[in-house]
């Protein structure tokens, strides 16, 4: 029992409940209560989508985790393969299938099933694609946000942490490519194909696209939250601005890990910027 949920990444099971409400806060405040029922449907069913997904991830990387995680479930002999894959299919179809019927907008189900099959393709075909599966990996991040919105009727702010989102992880994916450029001689990511110089260009251009769109949110605030907004959110753009300096001057590590800190810190400037 303990491999099958080991699976499933418990951590970022939880981390993407928590980034559902988080959303859905967002989105209506203080009115958060009045959607509880959905909110619940919503958070359960992310839950097992993403668990799937990650238990589809690790299926398919069964062999190469022989030597790289052999501890793992299914290279350590706890899960089979037949086990595993029939684990991660149940989840998925079942996420979308409680969804579909427990939910009266469909909307929520299309981002659902769209963000499954693009977690296939990506794990099929794009995964060693490089910019396409930033792009791809960009898109799954931010639509939490966007789903969370659509579920609770009301995603204008969600809208915008869609896309700051999807600008944002782009960037930091970018810079892990460089950061694994040695190692990863089986994928044709952006810095393999133009250098590593250009490549942080390309990620410190879709970092700075994020960041001037970052202040365009501003008007959706009131009040003293607008305030707060403009100040958390500046931290935040500093923070990342940082981390493609760093990645810039060969700190490829410690660059992503500030960029995916301020990516933190400004979801905690949507938060703060809501009027309760």
């Amino acid at each position: 029992m303990l491999a099958y949920l080991q699976l499933l990444r418990p951590g970022n099971v939880i981390l993407v409940a928590c980034a559902v409400f988080v959303g859905a806060f967002v989105a209506v405040g203080r009115d958060i209560a009045e959607y509880r029922d959905e909110l619940e449907i919503a958070i359960l069913c992310s839950m097992m989508l993403v668990g799937g997904g990650n238990a589809l991830n690790d299926y398919n990387d069964r062999k190469t985790d022989r030597k790289n995680h052999p501890n793992r479930p299914l290279p350590s002999g706890r899960v089979s393969e037949e086990s595993a894959i029939l684990y991660a299919k149940s989840l998925l179809l079942i996420g979308l299938l409680i969804l579909v019927s427990k939910l009266d907008d469909a909307v929520p189900f299309a981002i659902a099933l769209g963000g499954v099959c693009l977690l296939i393709m990506y794990e099929n075909s794009m995964k060693a694609a490089g910019l396409p599966g930033n792009v791809v990996i960009g898109i799954l991040s931010g639509s939490v946000f966007l789903y969370a919105g659509v579920v609770v009727g009301h995603s204008e702010k969600t809208m915008w942490i869609f896309g700051l989102a999807v600008l944002a992880t782009i960037s930091r994916e970018i810079v892990k490519d460089v950061q694994d450029l040695e190692g990863d001689t089986d994928r044709d990511t952006l810095p393999s194909k133009v250098g590593v110089e250009r490549a942080l260009n390309f990620g410190g251009g879709f970092l700075l696209i994020a960041i001037i769109l970052s202040y365009g949110v501003y008007s959706k605030f009131t009040g003293d939250g607008q305030i707060r907004y403009l100040a958390v959110v500046t931290l935040a753009n500093i923070m990342m601005l940082y981390g493609i300096y760093s990645a810039k001057n060969g700190e490829y590590f410690k660059g992503q890990k500030m960029i995916k800190q301020g990516m933190g810190v400004a979801i905690l400037a949507f938060v703060l910027g809501v009027e309760l």
